[in-house]
């Protein structure tokens, strides 16, 4: 056995290099998804400069972390280098969501397809918060837009039916569907407030041109009535 020490000294070098490999690999990776996360953040600000500067670093990031990994097939479709490349995606498809643009290709990208189809499953999230937004803001058709598209979304990533060891995608479906369902339920909930807010002001001043007139129950002449049914309201 005189050559064992050398076939040993070989694999330790081997194992050294991968992980080295393994070490810069996931530093990108932290670098790409804090990059993605801080785009994300300032499109939701509306600070699309910004965003566009965090995105193409975390691009070249991604290119780094591919090229790291390239020689390790188990590295190269580890988790943390998925997690990475979705957020990029998700970063990316966002972006140009907002500026009314087409979807970014995968190829384009130079993604994996599961890690697009996973990263896109994310932007239904991000178009919920947006949706929650306008809510709040009182701008119901910008908010229902938002739900269109997730809608649209969903109704992409549906047909893929593939087991977890293709395509982890099952849970992100159900995921998906269920943010659909409760930004529906917030959206109808928002506006029956709307109309309630509308007949109360609405009531209100009914009330007001009442007291104003000693109590009098009709109009002036000119005056323009009401629609609303005060036996109804009561």
């Amino acid at each position: 056995m005189k050559n064992l020490e050398q076939i040993v000294d070989k694999i330790g070098k081997s194992i050294d290099e991968k992980d080295k490999a393994r070490e810069h690999a996931l530093r990108a990776s932290r670098d790409i998804i804090i990059s993605c996360r801080k785009a994300i953040q300032c499109l939701h600000q509306e600070k699309m400069k910004d965003a566009s500067t965090h995105i193409k670093k975390g691009h070249r990031e991604l290119t780094k972390l591919y090229e790291i990994t390239k020689d390790y097939s188990d590295l190269s479709h580890a988790g943390f280098v998925e997690n990475a490349a979705q957020e990029v995606v998700e970063a990316q498809c966002l972006l140009n969501i907002m500026k009314g643009k087409e979807l970014p290709d995968p190829d384009e990208m130079k993604t994996t397809y599961s890690s697009y189809l996973l990263g896109l499953c994310d932007v239904v999230g991000e178009l919920r918060r947006r949706a929650l937004d306008f809510i709040r803001k009182g701008k119901e058709e910008k908010a229902n837009e938002c739900l269109d598209m997730m809608e649209e979304i969903y109704n992409a990533i549906i047909h893929f039916d593939y087991p977890s060891t293709l395509v982890p995608i099952r849970k992100k479906q159900d995921m998906a569907r269920g943010l659909i369902e409760r930004t529906r339920g917030e959206l109808a909930i928002a506006s029956c407030e709307r109309r309630i807010e509308y007949r109360t002001d609405e009531f209100r001043g009914i009330l007001d041109r009442m007291n104003g007139n000693d109590g009098a129950t009709k109009p002036k002449k000119g005056e323009k009535t009401s629609d609303l049914d005060i036996d109804k309201v009561w």
